[in-house]
C-alpha cells in the first residue's frame, strides 16, 4: 500500500486547521452549540464529506481543539527542564489559567464540560508523565509506578483547577497556586520520608 505524500500530509493538515478556524468563527457568532457541521464547511468552504474525512463529528472536533489549544496553553508557561518545584508551580499556573479562560468566554452544556475536561485532563497526565519519564533518575526513592504517580499528580492538579473556576466566591490565582504546589510537595516529601510496609 502507498504511503501518503509529504504534499498529501500538509494539504489535510491545512484542511483541519481551516475546520478548526472555521469551527472557533461559527461558535463565537452562534455558540457552541448551535454550531453546526454545515456552518463549519461553509466557512472552510469544504463539502461535508471533507469534514467527515477529518473528523467524525463536531464533538471531535471541539475535542482536537481542546487538546491544541491546551498543549498551547501549557507549552508557553511550563518549564520540564526546570527544577521540580518550579515545573510544578508553572503547570499548575497553565492549567488555572487554561480552565478560567475556557470558561469565561464559553456557556457549556453539562455534556460538552465533560468532554472538554475529560480533554484537558488526558493532556495533563500525558505531559506529566512524560515529565517523570524524563526526570526518573532523580527520584531515587519513587516507590509508586510512573503512571499512577502521574494519574495522582493530574488529579491533584486538575481536580483543583475545576474546584477553584467552579467556586462562586474564589481565592486568587496566585494563592490557589502556591497552594496546590505546597500540597503537593508536602505529598512528595512525606512518601519520600516513609519506610515500606512489609
Amino acid at each position: 500500500m502507498a504511503t501518503p505524500s509529504k504534499g498529501m500530509d500538509r494539504r489535510a493538515q491545512r484542511t483541519r486547521q481551516m475546520l478548526r478556524q472555521a469551527f472557533r468563527e461559527v461558535a463565537r457568532e452562534k455558540g457552541v452549540m448551535m454550531t453546526s457541521i454545515q456552518d463549519i464547511a461553509e466557512r472552510a468552504n469544504v463539502s461535508r464529506g471533507t469534514f467527515y474525512a477529518h473528523y467524525a463529528d463536531k464533538y471531535a472536533l471541539i475535542d482536537a481543539i481542546v487538546r491544541e489549544e491546551f498543549q498551547r496553553q501549557v507549552s508557553s508557561h511550563f518549564l520540564p527542564s526546570a527544577e521540580t518545584r518550579k515545573t510544578f508551580h508553572l503547570l499548575i499556573q497553565a492549567v488555572l489559567e487554561y480552565f478560567k479562560r475556557m470558561y469565561q468566554f464559553h456557556h457549556l452544556s453539562a455534556d460538552m464540560a465533560v468532554l472538554i475536561e475529560r480533554a484537558i485532563h488526558e493532556e495533563l497526565y500525558g505531559l506529566i508523565f512524560t515529565w517523570l519519564k524524563q526526570h526518573k533518575n532523580k527520584r531515587a526513592r519513587q516507590r509508586a509506578p510512573l503512571d499512577t504517580l502521574a494519574q495522582v499528580i493530574s488529579w491533584a492538579i486538575f481536580g483543583a483547577a475545576v474546584q477553584w473556576n467552579q467556586e462562586t466566591t474564589t481565592i486568587s490565582r496566585e494563592q490557589m497556586v502556591h497552594d496546590v504546589l505546597l500540597a503537593l510537595m508536602d505529598v512528595m516529601h512525606l512518601a519520600s520520608d516513609e519506610t515500606p510496609e512489609e
